[in-house]
């Protein structure tokens, strides 16, 4: 009896079940793959493994039932979101709420495979949602490709980018049976394929000729012109992974080393450089805290600047200033400066071989075990006993948070006794470079700390520099200081922004230094939080009278995307944007420095943000094409269906709610998120008032029926253009007035006023624009 083409929609149903049976089989090898990623593969394989069956069964009924190609295909998308959708959250529909937790538990996942190096096990926030969702895309697009659309050689190459991943990454590669089993289905595939296309022509002749499995499958996919590509592909299995360069962030953000090593830090400079460069990211200090917020966490300070190098200098280490419970506020900080304490239990890993003890600056009493003192001049701590380092310790400290605000009352210039000199000298041989740009980038400063703000804004947003690790020049120097600061250079990581900042402002009398230690945790539970080695980081710190050292950032976004808040303070016509965009005095301020990075320098910000995406961080490394182009298209169909399904506008109605009920500050940032989403072009590093005069220009009349093409600007709508008024007035005041002085009405007022220039700039754009801001907003992928 003839079994029929597979593509005969009224013939039986059981070549249309073999079809999609064999498809997702083949893709469930293919994801076996992956299994070295994690401690436990079925995890996320047996999840997997139903999700296969399910899409065998309902694709073929569909095909078998006659229904268009496209109407099977977004069925079995549909049907690939609510699983996933199901086994991750619990909740079918990934809409409201339940699109936010499954959006929170890929971002957990993330942040897991970022920190934690493969195999991943249970003992860290799960990882198995992300490779879930990535292998559900696979297994769909296969069955699609193959069984729906009949595109097997298509398929192959999807096999192809979720076998090489591990063949990349993977010290050991992927699970050889795992090849073995994909190849040997996208074979079977290809016979399939090529017979139901001869059995279109007719039936076969002889009694015991006409089988699904007639003649040698292998040949028979070689001549049909699809299986050799499809073939072809195969053999490009086992000869891309040979010679594929291991790379050190992969497509699912996966841990590509073993996690072992010693991070040794003795001479904190040049040892910091050495572990950022090993590549893996190791886990040396939790810490369990009720501080909502922890960031930097310093190990060590070095006082002293030969022109060659950076070092800790002299240090008056006292027998009675120990580390066993109450130590003195830091020299220089005024007893009126608002504090809050927390507590901090902190445990260090075997890895951290450190005779520097990692403590919050500053802290108010601190109890670790063995002989740990503190230097008064610096309060870091460094261990007096010869045998004495972190390795496995565990100890507790409180920490104070002090809040200087932005009115400057606590930045007062410091008088030649009230430092060391030590923090003041420079050498003869620094660079006329330096010095020259000192003086031209602060120029339009009237104190030190003005002065510093110019050169924190100068390093982050006006003067062209990029932060790259693998770009960076070697070493603190005089030599190396001039190459980073000269108009063909400005390449660097926070090594020499630290250091070029911290010596321009000894150029301009400020005392200063360089702190070395830790940028910034991730939780990994409720008050847990983990620095880890990639988390290593320099910064300069400067002396004021009032507020005695602080911490300032010229690291750009690249980064770190956030600076001290004390030094968002307006200074010779503009102020520090936290995320490093150029600001309004570009040119003025840097003596026609400002813009004289490098003419061809990567990741150059342009002075107005459009819609062409967002930029990975030069230090995390880059992906090869065919490994970016493979997992495009593997992950498209579903991040597709989930927008139909409307799981981003759901999260971005919820973010307006938040922001219009939220501070001034909180609406204006949902004004630019709405001016993203509508695709308007917003002045990046502009004040509020010059974006507020961009927008005024696309602000029309809210109605229940918008004009096709509105009419659009201050005259055509006038309560919108007074509502953007008050608003950008509000902002400006919660920014730079006195803390205290703003109108405890404001945050009605503004909350009002901003849903009216969020309804305006919608009027103001055309029905399609707002369809796509609806469906697809930009702003929930763009921060």
């Amino acid at each position: 009896m003839s079994t029929g083409s597979i593509t005969d929609r009224r013939g039986p149903f059981g070549p249309h079940l073999l079809f999609g049976v064999v498809a997702v089989l083949t893709a469930w090898a293919a994801l076996i793959a992956w299994g070295g990623f994690v401690d436990d593969p079925g995890s996320y394989l047996r999840p997997l493994a139903v999700l296969g069956a399910l899409l065998a069964l309902s694709g073929a009924l569909l095909r078998w039932s006659g229904i268009p190609r496209w109407l099977t295909a977004l069925a079995q998308l549909a049907l690939t979101t609510l699983f996933v959708s199901q086994h991750i959250t619990g909740s079918l529909l990934p809409v409201g709420g339940t699109a936010g937790e499954l959006w929170q538990a890929l971002e957990t996942s993330v942040r897991t495979s970022r920190r934690y190096a493969a195999p991943i096990g249970d003992q860290v926030p799960p990882v198995w949602p992300l490779l879930v969702v990535a292998g559900a895309a696979v297994l769909v697009l296969v069955e699609i490709l193959a069984c729906t659309l009949r595109r097997v050689p298509a398929a192959g190459l999807a096999l192809l980018a979720a076998y090489a991943l591990p063949s990349g990454v993977l010290d050991d590669g992927p699970d050889a049976a795992s090849f073995v089993g994909a190849a040997a289905g996208f074979i079977v595939l290809l016979h399939l394929d090529s017979r139901d296309h001869l059995l279109r022509w007719g039936r076969s002749v002889g009694p015991d000729q006409d089988t699904l499995w007639r003649g040698n499958p292998l040949r028979e996919a070689m001549r049909a012109g699809a299986g050799r590509i499809g073939v072809t592909a195969t053999a490009l299995a086992l000869l891309v992974p040979a010679v594929l360069p291991t790379v050190g962030v992969d497509l699912l953000d996966l841990g590509t080393g073993s996690g072992n090593g010693d991070i040794r830090i003795r001479k904190p400079v040049a040892d910091m450089r050495r572990d950022l460069e090993r590549g893996e990211d190791v886990p040396l200090v939790e810490v369990l805290t009720d501080d909502p917020a922890p960031s930097y966490l310093r190990i060590s300070v070095l006082n002293r600047y030969t022109g060659d190098e950076w070092s800790s200098g002299d240090r008056d280490v006292a027998r009675d200033d120990r580390a066993d419970g109450q130590v003195p506020l830091p020299r220089g900080l005024s007893d009126e400066v608002p504090r809050t304490t927390y507590d901090y239990d902190v445990s260090i890993s075997e890895d951290l071989d450190s005779t520097w003890l990692p403590t919050q600056y500053p802290v108010s009493a601190i109890d670790a075990p063995g002989d740990w003192r503190f230097d008064p001049a610096t309060m870091d701590f460094l261990a007096a006993d010869g045998g004495l380092d972190t390795r496995g310790i565990s100890y507790t400290m409180k920490s104070l948070s002090l809040d200087f605000g932005t009115d400057r009352a606590f930045f007062r210039n410091s008088g030649a006794g009230d430092t060391s000199e030590e923090v003041r000298r420079l050498p003869t041989t620094v660079p006329p470079i330096v010095r020259n740009l000192a003086r031209e980038v602060s120029a339009g400063g009237t104190t030190d700390y003005e002065r510093a703000l110019l050169l924190q804004r100068w390093f982050r947003q006006d003067g062209g520099f990029t932060y790259d690790l693998r770009q960076a020049p070697k070493g603190t120097g005089n030599q190396t200081l001039a190459g980073f600061l000269a108009r063909d250079g400005r390449v660097g990581y926070c090594e020499q922004f630290a250091s070029a900042m911290a010596v321009m402002a000894r150029v301009l009398g400020i005392p200063s230094r360089v702190a070395v230690g830790f940028l910034q945790p991730d939780p990994v539970g409720k008050r847990r939080w983990v620095y880890s080695s990639h988390d290593l980081h320099a910064w300069p710190e400067l002396y004021f009278e009032g507020s005695g050292w602080v911490r300032f950032e010229p690291t750009p976004a690249g980064r770190v995307e956030d600076v001290p808040p004390y030094t968002r303070v307006a200074v010779a016509g503009g102020s520090d944007d936290p995320r490093g965009g150029p600001t309004a005095a570009s040119s003025a301020t840097s003596g026609g420095t400002g813009t004289a990075g490098p003419s061809a320098g990567p990741n150059r910000r342009p002075e107005i943000e459009r819609d062409t995406g967002s930029t990975t961080s030069a230090d995390e490394g880059g992906l090869p094409l065919p490994l970016l182009i493979g997992g495009g298209a593997l992950l498209l169909l579903l991040v597709a269906g989930i927008a139909a399904l409307g799981g981003p506008s759901a999260v971005r109605a919820r973010e307006r709610r938040t922001r219009l009920a939220g501070t001034p500050d909180d609406v204006w940032r949902e004004v630019r998120a709405t001016a993203v989403d509508l695709g308007l072009a917003w002045p990046a590093g502009r004040s509020p008032r010059e974006a507020g005069a961009f927008l005024l220009d696309h602000l029309a009349v809210p109605t229940d029926r918008p004009a096709e093409r509105p009419r659009t600007g201050a005259e055509a709508a006038p309560e919108a253009a007074d509502a953007l008024e008050r608003l950008v007035l509000a902002v400006e005041r919660s920014r730079y007035a006195r803390p205290g002085s703003v109108a405890t009405l404001e945050r009605t007022s503004a909350t009002e006023d901003g849903a009216l220039v969020v309804a305006a700039l919608q009027a103001g754009v055309t029905p399609r624009a707002r369809r796509r801001a609806r469906w697809i907003p930009l702003s929930v992928w763009r921060r």
